[in-house]
């Protein structure tokens, strides 16, 4: 590893290159997405940086991308209505495409060098502020008592995961109530008989699916009012995480469906998705990539499953557990000026998120 400075007497270590043993608290901090993700050309870098701190086995590890566009994060500008507002660039402490940065709690070391290294950026830069994204409460706690209080902080999004036990069939009678699960059930047996197939898919034949896939990603955020979130080359990247495969729903040998799968330990995250919208009601598409998802998992000896953010109702009428991630906005000074829109930006968030 590189070192490019230390940050003395604090823990914190800061390098251009990862450290050699990463200890991941999920998919987004691993050391397999971490290298991918330099390469994905989706969000616009001009600088990034390793935060490390030593911890039993290794390093937990913390990223520093300063961004002149993050479609991701474009898209909640565009939903509030502030484009532009926060500046260009923008330093982020972990990308806002991580739905779910770290499960838990955030190691103080971690969060004083990547803060004390967004604001020498900012000092020397045309950056204005860091944005810490995608905070569980834990980690909130943990930067508030690390760094300090931020200029604002806001609901980011919601994401939703489940353990497994048992068997699939297990996970239908005990994660369901009894109407849901006869709804599950019935749906399922239309799609299969209307010639809907899910299938896991990975290395080269899901590479050559992304060109089919791309589109209906497109769809999804058309759908929702929000620009496109990814590009064929930002999928195609994606599918080069280890243990990166796409979960296909197919009609004829025709993609309708899918979710892009990243199996990380004894987990596996889905995210990404996209359906064809004409078919979705008479295909039951979307429930049978979920309940496809969830079957895999079982049969593959998974214990938990990761189902990112976005259709909050239907994810907890289907027995998930919502997590609420959280942004911190971080400045060198007071930014009075930036509070009424940070507060604006979090009521409207958490509004759409509770469905009010």
């Amino acid at each position: 590893m590189t070192i490019t400075h230390i940050g003395q007497g604090t823990g914190w270590l800061q390098s251009d290159r990862l450290p050699d043993r990463v200890v991941a608290s999920s998919l987004y901090d691993s050391a397999g997405w971490l290298r991918t993700w330099e390469t994905n050309p989706v969000e616009r870098r001009t600088r990034h940086t390793y935060i490390s701190a030593e911890v039993a086995g290794g390093a937990s590890v913390v990223p520093l991308y300063e961004v002149t566009l993050s479609p991701f994060w474009h898209g909640y500008e565009v939903q509030c209505d502030l484009i532009g507002r926060f500046g260009s660039p923008i330093v982020f402490a972990g990308s806002t495409y991580s739905m779910y940065g770290k499960r838990g709690h955030v190691p103080a070391e971690l969060a004083r060098g990547a803060h004390a290294t967004a604001m020498e950026w900012i000092s020397g830069g045309d950056a204005e502020l860091l944005v810490v994204p995608n905070l569980t409460a834990e980690g909130v706690d943990d930067w508030l008592a690390a760094v300090g209080p931020p200029v604002g902080k806001v609901l980011l999004e919601r994401t939703y995961s489940c353990d497994t036990a048992g068997t699939f069939t297990d996970h239908l009678v005990t994660k369901l109530p009894n109407k849901i699960k006869r709804d599950v059930e019935r749906r399922l047996r239309r799609s299969e008989e209307r010639g809907l197939r899910v299938r896991m898919v990975e290395g080269p034949d899901a590479h050559d699916l992304v060109r089919h896939a791309y589109p209906l990603t497109v769809d999804t955020s058309d759908k929702n009012d929000w620009p496109a979130l990814f590009t064929e080359d930002a999928l195609n990247s994606m599918l080069r995480v280890p243990g990166a495969m796409m979960l296909a729903a197919e009609v004829d040998g025709r993609l309708v469906g899918a979710f892009f799968a990243f199996r990380h330990g004894d987990e596996v995250t889905y995210m990404c998705g996209g359906v064809e919208y004409a078919g979705l009601k008479e295909l039951s598409t979307y429930v049978a990539l979920m309940y496809g998802g969830t079957k895999w998992a079982y049969d593959n000896g998974m214990r938990r499953i990761e189902w990112g953010r976005d259709n909050y109702r239907f994810k907890e009428k289907h027995g998930l557990t919502g997590t609420d991630l959280w942004a911190l906005v971080y400045a060198p000074e007071a930014r009075p000026d930036l509070v009424p829109a940070l507060n604006g930006m979090h009521d409207l968030l958490s509004a759409y998120i509770e469905g009010t």
